[in-house]
């Protein structure tokens, strides 16, 4: 028998006929929801996004925590990636060398939970593998693994709230995790999970706090003065190879201007890394400085912050990108102070290494094994550039034979590009070594080829360059020396400056000054050559601290050789115990003290136990 539907539906009240209604809306919206909860029951509500890539998207949930995004009390949320995840991570992995998994957590807080959070195994992170899955999407019962965890200690109100977690992967393992579980003794929601480059340390500047490890886990010690770094090792290279470099620590202070130093007063921050102890200077001028490992002994241990650890708000170990296959043409970033000292065995090529003033760019400093290197990079350039009597002559290997340029060197990018551009319209052969210099000046955009390819044009910025032959107490006055030379290829604002001091200088302490450079034959500098006089004065007067300037002039005045040429000057500056340079000098130190946070005697912010400070 057919049912007339619509006819036994007009036969019924109004009252049963909205209940119909009703009834089947419900139906249908049951449906629906069994329809969207079968096709979305392994979509999660926490999204995936990518350092260096635009756009976001959903995990794969694995089980009923992970498609809600929260765990509760003593449970796991454990997540897939996606295939186009997955290669998103092996992009950043092959790009940097490295890379993480962040995620960030929004711990809930009662008296009950807080309990558990103190307990030693409050929270476990690990990633999945493909051994750890029976199926599509389905995860072996046994692979929640408890010795990967992080451990949480701290009082309640640190606990409180957000807080980003970051876990790398492990270093030379092309193995791209299918995905990765976290456990919970506390309610916890899982806001978002990034991917990018692994850094380790902690990150306490922003609004949320972040700790970084290798995929073992560690320690969150929320007072912030200690943590384990023995774990970067797994995720870090520990020596430099044509492949791989050494990671570097960025530090950073925090903004306030009470623990900023003053030219009255030095705010410091004493760490130590595996017993190692560092200082670092806080100033106005400077955000953070930069540690490379290589300037570390023990980089891979325990950090200790033992003085004026609220200065810091960030020690985050992270990857340097090797890039010149088996030439050294990109600099060590590094605070200049950590140079003197740089391991050795941490050079990247036996014959020199190169840094960069992590806070300057555009300044270059080479450390040179010995002389004998040095001067087949430098000794023509230097006759070139200053050599009274040879200036804009380019010598030939064999006049230069049985010649010395000097210890130490400084160069502006506008002098540079004068001797590679000489050197091309004359069609002179230079030798290796200054054809590799021209290189590492063109990748580091100190120079840059003109339309012929021959020819340079100077950029910004300056080099300095050191020999290990040097004895260690030479290297730091010239490291003061040579340094103040760049700041002065760089800065208009400072040579004019510098001129004005020069300009108004007690007159009869600047002819001693002036005398005393002809007195020493190897010096050699061009006194016609106005721009380098101011140079050097400038550098003179700042390559010792302010309470040594007068006693090393004192010092010049008392040489045998300097009173042979200039006997009445000597006795000037003896009289007037140097006080117009000394008032040179102090003018001097007030500019570079307000701009650039340095000091006469240093260019250096940090320092290793055992350097003296300024």
């Amino acid at each position: 028998m057919k049912i007339n539907f619509k006819e036994k539906f007009m036969e019924l009240k109004i009252q049963q006929k909205i209940a119909a209604v009703i009834i089947c809306v419900v139906l249908f919206i049951d449906i629906v929801l069994g329809i969207v909860i079968l096709v979305n029951k392994n979509h999660s509500s926490t999204y995936l996004e990518a350092v260096g890539f635009n756009g976001k998207s959903n995990l794969i949930a694995l089980n009923g925590n992970a498609r809600n995004s929260f765990i509760k009390d003593d449970d796991y949320a454990c997540y897939g990636f996606t295939d186009s995840q997955k290669q998103l991570f092996n992009l950043i992995f092959q790009e940097n060398g490295t890379a993480a998994l962040t995620i960030r957590l929004n711990l809930s807080k009662n008296q009950k939970q807080l309990e558990k959070v103190y307990k030693s195994d409050s929270l476990r992170f690990g990633f999945l593998y493909k051994d750890d899955f029976s199926g599509k999407n389905k995860l072996k019962k046994y692979i929640l693994d408890y010795s990967k965890k992080t451990e949480i200690s701290g009082n309640e109100d640190n606990i409180n709230g957000l807080i980003d977690l970051s876990f790398a992967l492990p270093k030379n393992n092309d193995n791209i995790p299918e995905g990765f579980f976290v456990y919970s003794s506390c309610g916890c929601k899982i806001s978002g999970a990034c991917i990018g480059p692994a850094v380790v340390g902690f990150d306490i500047s922003e609004s949320i706090p972040f700790y970084g490890f290798a995929y073992n886990g560690g320690k969150i010690d929320f007072t912030n003065s200690h943590f384990d770094f023995s774990g970067a090792s797994l995720v870090f290279p520990v020596q430099n190879t044509e492949k791989y470099v050494l990671p570097e620590f960025c530090v950073k202070f925090n903004s306030d201007v009470q623990y900023k130093s003053s030219l009255e007063s030095n705010y410091y921050v004493d760490i130590k890394f595996g017993g190692e102890k560092f200082s670092l200077k806080n100033v106005k001028n400077a955000d953070e400085v930069i540690i490379p490992c290589g300037a570390v002994s023990f980089p891979f241990q325990n950090m200790e912050i033992t003085k004026n650890k609220d200065i810091l708000t960030s020690v985050l170990l992270r990857p340097v990108k090797k890039t010149d296959g088996n030439k050294v043409l990109s600099p060590v970033k590094i605070d200049p102070g950590l140079i003197l000292n740089y391991n050795l065995k941490d050079w990247r090529c036996y014959e020199y290494e190169i840094f960069e003033w992590d806070r300057i760019p555009g300044i270059l400093f080479f450390d040179i094994r010995n002389y004998a290197i040095q001067d087949k990079f430098f000794s023509r350039l230097a006759y070139y550039v200053e050599k009274e009597g040879f200036k804009g002559t380019l010598l030939t290997n064999e006049q230069l034979d049985g010649k010395h340029g000097y210890n130490a060197h400084d160069y502006s990018s506008d002098s540079l590009a004068s001797f590679f551009n000489k050197a091309a319209d004359d069609h002179f052969i230079l030798n290796e070594e200054e054809l590799l210099l021209k290189e590492i000046l063109i990748k580091n955009k100190l120079l840059e080829y003109e339309g012929d390819g021959l020819h340079v044009k100077p950029l910004e910025g300056g080099l300095v360059s050191l020999s290990r032959e040097t004895k260690d107490w030479s290297r730091k006055n010239l490291l003061a020396h040579e340094g103040f030379h760049t700041l002065f290829f760089k800065d208009a604002e400072f040579r004019n400056f510098v001129a004005a001091v020069y300009g108004t200088c007690d007159y009869k302490s600047l002819e001693f000054v002036h005398d005393y450079f002809k007195s020493q034959p190897s010096l050699g500098y061009d006194q016609n050559d106005e721009y380098l006089m101011h140079n050097e004065f400038m550098a003179y007067l700042m390559q010792n601290p302010m309470n040594g300037v007068a006693d090393y002039f004192i010092h010049q005045a008392n040489r045998g050789s300097v009173i042979a040429y200039t006997p009445e000057l000597c006795a000037y500056i003896r009289q007037t115990k140097a006080s117009g340079l000394e008032d040179a000098a102090a003018a001097i130190n007030d500019f570079i003290f307000d701009k650039y946070g340095v000091v006469a005697g240093s260019i250096a912010l940090v320092r290793r136990a055992g350097q003296n400070q300024e």
